[in-house]
């Protein structure tokens, strides 16, 4: 699940720039694998929640006297409450396929996870299975009718 951000991060300006400069059949199809990019980044956001309540474990564990309060809201916790909270806005058709949208996340996840941060650890393999996912995710958003240029029945 971690190498979903990094996959975002760099594919998304590759298609954001496919998707202003190319003709109609291309710009459909750049902002429809936007869109699924921005239903798979909820699964990054569902693992940035675990590793929270994991760390959250944590230091209940060694610190069981300690009074525990919400004096950590600072600005890197919004930025991260920022990064669990709008990948599941892209539920909503309209912002799924919004470019804006798929910005500010961009803008999010390189200013909280910089290039420095990002596990490389065993990329051969994880490329192919993110790829894989996208395309089964892409598979399903096309039965299911959800891509932005498929037209839905209702």
């Amino acid at each position: 699940m971690e190498f979903i951000k990094i996959a975002y991060c760099i594919s998304i300006p590759i298609l954001l720039m496919i998707s202003w400069f190319s003709g109609s059949k291309w710009n459909h199809f750049a902002l429809n694998v936007i869109a699924v990019s921005n239903i798979l980044l909820m699964g990054n956001s569902i693992f940035l929640v675990w590793q929270l309540l994991g760390f959250y474990h944590l230091g209940k564990q060694f610190n069981d006297n300690y009074n525990y309060h919400f004096s950590m809201i600072n600005i890197p916790f919004l930025r991260l409450l920022l990064l669990i909270i709008i990948p599941f806005t892209s539920l909503f058709s309209n912002i799924r396929k919004n470019r804006g949208v798929s910005i500010i996340l961009l803008f999010l996840l390189y200013w909280n996870f910089p290039f420095s941060s990002w596990n490389t650890y065993d990329l051969l393999f994880k490329i192919p299975g993110y790829l894989c996912l996208l395309c089964s995710a892409y598979a399903l958003a096309w039965l299911l009718n959800k891509l932005p240029f498929q037209s839905s029945i209702s």
